[in-house]
């Protein structure tokens, strides 16, 4: 009997290893390639359709792509405690494409370099987030997901403005 609890304790030890080798490892590749997808939708829809709104409650392209960087702006602040923004929202009105994908560029880049150099101790620090206790680590997958939620839409607006999207790329 002893034995068996043995190798549960190992295996399990094990699973928590590759996990973590898994983002030391694999991660940044992944962001990258995250962020690689976000640029090309934003590239795809002209400077013309950064003020398309399907319906009048829902936000325009470029506001989907500026709620993301927001988003990273406060997500990132609960991993380092520095809340870093990305741009004035003052400034915002004014931005064309050329600015808003500069934007989302230094936000998508900040986060590359917090994968990049996150220590094992800062990825397994545990915080509460929404009413949940969750790793510094599970920020930056929600991080992912969600970028991916609000480029998923910006795709819906590229396919209503008849423009041609990027293909999927999700590995």
């Amino acid at each position: 009997m002893a034995v068996r609890w043995i190798a549960l304790l190992l295996f399990m030890a094990g699973t928590n290893l590759h996990a973590q080798q898994y983002f030391e490892k694999q991660y940044a590749g992944v962001w990258e390639r995250n962020l690689n997808y976000s640029k090309a939708v934003a590239e795809a829809m002209p400077e013309a359709g950064y003020d398309f709104r399907p319906t009048d409650e829902a936000m325009s392209f470029q506001e989907q792509l500026l709620h993301v960087a927001d988003n990273i702006s406060m997500l990132t602040s609960r991993i380092t405690g520095d809340r870093k923004n990305f741009y004035r929202k003052e400034d915002a009105t004014g931005f064309k494409k050329v600015d808003v994908m500069a934007v989302l560029d230094r936000a998508n880049a900040y986060v590359l370099d917090l994968i990049q150099n996150a220590s094992e101790s800062q990825l397994n620090e545990e915080i509460e987030f929404g009413g949940v206790s969750m790793t510094k680590e599970n920020i930056f997958y929600l991080l992912r997901d969600h970028q991916a939620h609000h480029r998923a839409q910006c795709l819906v607006y590229l396919r209503m403005k008849g423009v041609s999207a990027p293909g999927y790329v999700g590995w």
